[in-house]
C-alpha cells in the first residue's frame, strides 16, 4: 500500500490521519500509521521503527478491535481525546483521555523514544502510549505500578504474528507494598520463569544480564517509593537500538536485530522445578537436589511422578532455640520473594537476629517455603538458610572430618611425588652428561689419539704446579706423561678445544712434544703429552 508521509511529527486538534498517511518522529526513528501484520488483511493503528526491515511494530492502539478495511482515520478532539474511527464514523479505539483546565493548543506528538504523547500548550502531559505498552519494552518506558492511580504497566505477547491481540504470556514486575520486587514471566496466571529481584547491579535470576560499568551501553534504574514502584532502562548508545519483547514463540533472526538475551535458557529457568527447599544445578546430574540440611522424602511418602514438587523436607526440624544458626549458600538465585519481607535499613547481623526472633528460614526475610532456587556458575548471590543447631554441628563435623581425610591423603602423596621428582631430575641429569660425553667422544674420533677417562688420569697424577695449568704425572700405560689442564676461567670453548686436539695430533715431528691423548668429561678438558724431563724449549730461550 502506498503511504503518504507527513513532514511533521504531530496531530493537531480536529486533524485527521487517514489510512495511507503517517507521521514521523523528529529524527526519523519512529513512524505512526496504519498497517496489516503478517498475512492478515485487518488494519491496525500502530507505531514502528522507521528504518528497519522487516517492519518492527512496537505499539498497537486497537489490538483487540481491528479495522476490516482501509477506511479508518485517527483524530484528536478539543478535549484531548485521541480516537480511531471506521468509515461510518464508529469509534473503534479511544485513548479515553481528557484535558483539565485550559484546552489550548492540544497536540498528539510522536517522540524519538517511540512514545506517543498528548499535551496542551503548557506542555502538560495528558496521555502517553508508554502507559499502555504492548509486547515491546523500549528505553525510558516504565514497567511497574503507580500506587496512587492503581495503574499497572506490563508487557503482553501477541496472540500470533498475524494477530496483535493480547496473548497468553506477560512480562511483569510484581509490585506490592511491603514486598520485595521481582520480575516474572507468566503464562496466563501461572509463573513460567522468574528473572528475580534487582539489587542495583543485576537481577538475581540472570546474573549475566548485568550492566558493564566499563562500557555501559544501557543503564537499569529501579524506583521504589510510597507512590510507585517500577524499573526502567536508558540507552547510552547513539547508533544502537534496544528493545525487550515478550513473544509467543521464537522467531528466526533477521539482519536488523541481534538477540542478546532470552528466557528461559535451560531446564533450571523453569519456575519451581525442584520444589520447596530444592535447588537446581545444570552442572549436576540429576539437575534437582535438596539444599544442605534438607533431605528427600521417603518414597512411600510421595509419588514417583516427576511433576511432584514436594520432595524435600528438613532433615532436623527447627526448635527456635538460641543454638540455631545459618548456613551460607554462595552464587545462588534467591528464592521467590512472594513470602519475603524486605528492610533496607538492616545489616546482615540485624537480619539474622530478626530472622531468629521470627523463627524464619532465611534472610531477606523469608517466612515460607524456599521456592525456585538454583545454582549459578558465577555472579550469583549469597543465601543464608536457618538450620537446627544439631544439623549445623553435624555439617561442621562432616566438614572437619573431610578436611582431615584430605590432609592425611594428600600429605604423603605430596612427599612421594617430591621425592620421585628429585630422583627423576638426577636420573635425567646423569643420562644427559653421559650422552654429552659420548657425543663429544664420537666427534673427536678423527683425532687419531687416545681418549682417557678422568678417573684414570687422576690416579696417574702425582703432583701439580699451582702457578700453571700443567701437572706432573706418573706413568700412564707405560709412558711418563704431562697433563695440560684447561683453566676454568679460560674463554676457550668446546669447539676450539676439539680443533686444537685435531690440529696437534696431526703435527708429528721429532722436535715437537708428542700428544698421547685427551680427556673430555663434564667440565674438564685435558691434553696428555709426552713428559719432558729437561723442561721445555722456552726455559732455555727465555730463562
Amino acid at each position: 500500500m502506498l503511504r503518504t508521509c507527513r513532514s511533521q511529527d504531530t496531530i493537531a486538534a480536529h486533524q485527521n490521519i487517514s489510512d495511507g498517511e503517517t507521521i514521523v518522529s523528529e529524527d526519523s526513528k519512529f513512524e505512526l500509521g496504519f498497517f496489516s501484520p503478517g498475512n492478515s488483511k485487518d488494519r491496525y493503528l500502530g507505531i514502528w521503527f522507521k528504518n528497519t526491515s522487516p517492519q518492527t511494530v512496537v505499539w498497537v492502539a486497537n489490538r483487540e478491535t481491528p479495522l476490516t478495511d482501509n477506511s479508518g482515520a485517527v483524530k484528536l478532539d478539543n478535549q484531548g481525546n485521541l480516537t480511531l474511527v471506521n468509515g461510518s464514523g464508529k469509534v473503534i479505539w479511544s485513548s479515553n483521555s481528557s484535558a483539565s483546565g485550559a484546552n489550548i493548543n492540544l497536540l498528539a506528538k510522536l517522540l524519538d523514544t517511540g512514545n506517543l504523547v498528548i499535551k496542551n500548550g503548557n506542555e502538560v502531559l495528558i496521555w502517553q502510549s508508554f502507559d499502555h505498552p504492548g509486547d515491546t519494552y523500549l528505553p525510558e518506558m516504565k514497567l511497574g505500578k503507580n500506587f496512587r492511580t492503581g495503574r499497572e504497566t506490563y508487557l503482553t505477547s501477541w496472540r500470533s504474528s498475524d494477530d496483535p491481540s493480547p496473548g497468553e504470556y506477560t512480562f511483569k514486575l510484581l509490585a506490592v507494598k511491603g514486598k520485595f520486587q521481582q520480575v516474572c514471566i507468566r503464562r496466563n496466571f501461572a509463573i513460567e520463569t522468574r528473572i528475580g529481584s534487582y539489587n542495583g547491579k543485576l537481577f538475581s535470576g540472570r546474573p549475566e544480564f548485568a550492566v558493564d560499568p566499563a562500557d555501559p551501553t544501557y543503564d537499569i534504574h529501579m524506583v521504589v517509593n510510597p507512590n510507585e514502584m517500577y524499573f526502567t532502562y536508558t540507552s547510552n548508545s547513539t547508533d544502537t537500538t534496544f528493545l525487550l519483547r515478550t513473544i509467543f514463540q521464537k522467531k528466526p533472526a533477521n539482519q536488523e536485530w541481534i538477540e542478546s538475551f532470552t528466557l528461559p535458557v535451560d531446564y533450571c529457568d523453569n519456575y519451581g522445578v525442584c520444589g520447596p527447599y530444592g535447588s537446581c544445578n545444570t552442572a549436576s546430574s540429576p539437575y534437582c537436589g535438596c539444599l544442605k540440611g534438607f533431605e528427600r522424602k521417603n518414597t512411600n511418602e510421595t509419588t514417583l511422578d516427576h511433576n511432584d514438587t514436594s520432595v524435600c523436607r528438613r532433615s532436623i526440624g527447627l526448635d527456635c532455640g538460641h543454638g540455631d544458626g545459618f548456613l551460607k549458600f554462595s552464587s545462588m538465585k534467591l528464592p521467590d520473594t512472594e513470602n519475603a519481607v524486605f528492610s533496607s535499613n538492616m545489616s546482615l547481623l540485624d537480619c539474622e537476629v530478626a530472622c531468629k526472633n521470627n523463627c524464619g528460614v532465611g534472610c531477606l526475610l523469608w517466612f515460607g517455603d524456599l521456592i525456585d532456587v538454583r545454582v549459578f556458575p558465577q555472579n550469583g548471590q549469597d543465601l543464608y538458610v536457618r538450620l537446627a543447631a544439631s544439623e549445623l554441628s553435624d555439617l561442621n563435623s562432616s566438614f572437619h572430618t573431610k578436611k582431615r581425610v584430605v590432609m592425611v591423603v594428600t600429605l604423603p602423596i605430596s612427599v612421594v611425588l617430591t621425592l620421585l621428582g628429585l630422583i627423576l631430575a638426577l636420573y635425567i641429569r646423569r643420562n644427559w652428561k653421559k650422552k654429552s660425553d659420548v657425543e663429544n667422544n664420537n666427534l673427536m674420533g678423527r683425532a687419531e689419539v687416545s681418549l682417557f677417562g678422568l678417573s684414570k688420569i687422576q690416579r696417574a697424577t702425582i703432583t701439580s704446579r699451582s702457578t700453571t695449568s700443567w701437572e706432573k704425572a706418573g706413568v700412564l700405560e707405560g709412558q711418563e706423561i704431562a697433563v695440560k689442564r684447561l683453566s676454568k676461567s679460560s674463554q676457550q670453548g668446546l669447539d676450539e678445544f676439539k680443533n686444537e686436539v685435531i690440529c696437534i695430533a696431526k703435527l708429528q715431528h721429532r722436535n715437537l712434544v708428542k700428544l698421547f691423548g685427551y680427556c673430555i668429561q663434564g667440565d674438564e678438558k685435558m691434553l696428555i703429552y709426552e713428559y719432558m724431563p729437561n723442561s721445555s724449549l722456552d726455559t732455555f730461550l727465555f730463562g
